[in-house]
């Protein structure tokens, strides 16, 4: 025989919540000894444990009281039904667990991985965080509208221009000249020293491959140049980059 507290102990559980099935009529209160003591059986000892392993479950406290004095067969059919939604429960925790890691990626929420190390890369050089959010945000809006055209750019040739030093110290370069002046004499010797790297760093074939694919949706087009509008260095970078690249006989559609 037990007393309150070794039963609670045995099963899991305190005695707090033994007194409380008592309360709700799940479990038999025993009566007490000549020393005052509730002492508890064997068979006590397996209906709490069914009562626990019920609520645990899930299964609300009335149907607990149903399932406790039901027939075997009937038993079984409802933890069929119990292990089935427990397994819908699990299925829908899992996609939230997704979500709360997609939440703490960031940028990757909705970047693809190379994009992502660029800006991370920015971020870690210093560069000034809303210049950096807003080319983290024009960029979500150019991925969403051609993706389909450039994850297979992002993935010949992104993951080269990555690890590349020279073209890092560029994308370095040209976020620090965010503020300046479209006219500042810094933007053409950043825009000379670009399409050197360019010319130098990719074969013909891989630049035309680029150009080629040209961003030619008007529309998108509009939304885009809007979103880098109030960058008028950038703008003013873009511009004399295709423009060296022209002289350089490398024919291009505007992207």
């Amino acid at each position: 025989m037990l007393r309150i507290g070794e039963l609670a102990s045995y099963v899991g559980v305190t005695t707090r919540t033994v007194r409380f099935y008592h309360q709700q009529g799940l479990l038999d209160e025993p009566k007490r000894d000549t020393s005052g003591y509730r002492l508890y059986d064997g068979e006590a000892v397996l209906r709490l444990s069914r009562v626990v392993a019920l609520a645990s479950a899930g299964v609300p406290l009335a149907r607990v009281h149903d399932l406790l004095d039901a027939s075997q067969e009937s038993l079984d059919l409802a933890l069929g039904e119990i292990d089935a939604e427990l397994s819908t429960r699990i299925e829908r925790l899992e996609k939230d667990r997704d979500r709360l890691r997609l939440l703490r990626a960031g940028d990757a929420l909705v970047l693809p991985d190379v994009i992502v190390g660029l800006i991370t890369h920015l971020r870690e050089a210093g560069i000034d965080s809303a210049v950096v959010d807003h080319y983290r945000d024009a960029w979500v809006l150019t991925y969403a509208v051609y993706r389909p055209r450039l994850d297979p750019w992002l993935e010949e040739f992104g993951a080269v221009m990555l690890r590349d030093p020279g073209y890092l110290a560029l994308m370095v370069r040209s976020f620090r000249a965010a503020e300046l002046e479209p006219d500042d004499p810094r933007i053409q010797q950043l825009a000379d020293d670009t399409v050197e790297w360019m010319v130098n760093a990719w074969d013909s074939d891989s630049l035309e491959w680029s150009f080629e694919r040209g961003l030619d949706d008007p529309q998108a087009n509009a939304l885009l140049e809007a979103q880098w509008a109030d960058r008028p260095a950038w703008v003013r970078i873009s511009e004399l980059i295709m423009h060296g690249l022209q002289e350089r006989g490398i024919e291009h559609s505007r992207p």
